[in-house]
């Protein structure tokens, strides 16, 4: 029984100057993430907690 997958795999090979490519672009992906997640998330999550801290508590629970 023939393995209709086989027939999917190429031979050839990617090119290494096309891999670093890849990677480096992933990396600028993540690292561009990791940005916003720095400047935007935790700016909010500050903006937050100020907002919390200077709202009155209820003791009614």
């Amino acid at each position: 029984m023939n393995n209709p997958f086989d027939e999917l795999e190429p031979e050839d090979k990617v090119p290494e100057g096309l891999k670093k490519a890849l990677v480096s672009e992933i990396d600028t992906i993540r690292d561009t993430m990791e940005l916003v997640t720095l400047y935007v998330g935790h700016f909010f999550n500050a903006a937050g907690a100020i907002v919390n801290q200077n709202s009155p508590k209820s003791d009614t629970l």
